[in-house]
């Protein structure tokens, strides 16, 4: 059961285990190709689709990064296609209804695959679209900004309002580590800021485990742990976007999306950090705001998780393993990325209301409704602002 704790990530689609934890876990995807330079494994691993016609979704700025190339390569192949890139023009492109139904028109009779060429909010659209038309579809990640790229959900904005809707897993995912270093700096602080992520994550899950008998599997944690502690090993080079950092990076994103796939939850890679990253989200989604990136958010919420689990620590369970701030404010500064909610345009208002209510977006136990329930969460939240705010 422990093979895939060794396994590349290239090895891992279609491994299925029986595991200590009592569950069967699997790995419910085709093909993972990570690499520099991969075009060629791009044209071979989209083979099987050859006789089909494929449509290929991307951006402005994808198609320039990345999608243009891969484009060319495919019709040089004799692939049949068709590319659609969105003109958002000055304002953020949202997985909302506006460009669910733009991309969904152009899903032709002969539509056979969708290829997607971007990262969260592209792939979040291309995944919904391809399975609400019973096509399967493959993403060629552009930035190590997030985890979903493992993903079977979609996260949406409908009716101004941020959902989750289930969808399925990708085909293939292919990541290009000589076109990610070349993402927007914010981007690969964003997926670095998800990774740290799981530091609390983890925590959050031991706790739930140990106080409300919730369900845990210790050969996932050590996967998600792997792939965070390699990619914490290498930060320092991510500022000068060195491609072996680039590389461990989105090895983290990758498994630790995948570990949401085994668990069947998603425990492994979201706590008190995404419960505070998504509050904040959307009450910029119901104002009509931009938000920032969510990875960075999640960095940013992971400092805030471990102050609390600072402030906690008297009256934690023993043998709850959780990061220092400090320690999580000097990673985030390895790369240049926020440490503050006021970095994010957080006012200290929603910031309290954030830490009282968070809780309530998931059905979750995370160190918030444990601090809840001791009575002292008002009293924490209280110190934390203070000292964020000051």
């Amino acid at each position: 059961m422990d093979d895939i704790l060794e396994a590349r990530i290239e090895d891992m689609p279609g491994m299925s285990f029986e595991c200590g934890c009592g569950r069967r876990h699997s790995v419910d995807i085709s093909r993972l190709v990570v690499g520099s330079n991969i075009l060629g494994e791009i044209a071979a691993g989209l083979e099987p689709f050859r006789g089909g016609k494929l449509l290929v979704i991307s951006d402005n700025n994808t198609y320039r990064a990345f999608g243009e190339v891969v484009i060319n390569r495919l019709l040089d192949d004799g692939f049949r296609l068709k590319s659609f890139v969105f003109d958002s023009g000055d304002r953020m492109l949202l997985p909302d209804e506006r460009s669910i139904g733009r991309a969904l028109l152009e899903v032709e009779p002969d539509t056979t695959f969708i290829l997607v060429v971007g990262s969260g909010v592209l792939s979040d659209i291309a995944r919904i679209v391809s399975y609400r038309t019973g096509k399967q579809f493959a993403i060629v990640a552009t930035a190590p900004s997030m985890d979903g790229y493992t993903s079977v959900g979609s996260s949406l904005v409908v009716g101004n309002k941020k959902i989750t809707y289930y969808s399925h897993y990708p085909y293939a995912i292919f990541a290009d580590t000589s076109v990610m270093r070349r993402a927007p700096m914010i981007m690969i602080q964003a997926g670095f800021g998800d990774v740290l992520g799981k530091l609390t994550a983890l925590a959050d899950w031991h706790l739930a485990r140990d106080v409300s008998n919730e369900y845990y599997c210790g050969t996932i944690a050590k996967l998600v742990r792997k792939g965070v502690d390699k990619c914490l090993e290498s930060a320092g080079g991510l500022a000068e976007r060195d491609e072996h950092s680039v590389r461990c990076l989105i090895d983290a994103l990758i498994l630790t999306g995948l570990s949401i796939g085994l668990a069947g939850v998603s425990r492994p890679a979201s706590g008190t950090e995404h419960q505070l990253a998504h509050y904040w989200e959307v009450k910029a989604v119901e104002e009509g705001k931009e938000h920032p990136l969510h990875g960075n958010s999640v960095g940013v919420g992971t400092v805030v998780t471990a102050m609390l689990y600072e402030l906690a620590s008297e009256i934690l369970p023993e043998g709850i393993a959780y990061p220092r701030a400090d320690y999580v404010r000097s990673l985030l500064g390895k790369v240049g990325a926020f440490t503050n909610p006021g970095d994010l345009g957080i006012s200290r208002e929603l910031f309290t209301d954030s830490m009282m209510n968070a809780m309530y977006m998931r059905d979750k136990y995370t160190v918030l409704r444990y601090c809840s329930q001791k009575g002292r969460l008002e009293e924490f939240a209280g110190i934390i602002a203070g000292k964020l705010y000051s």
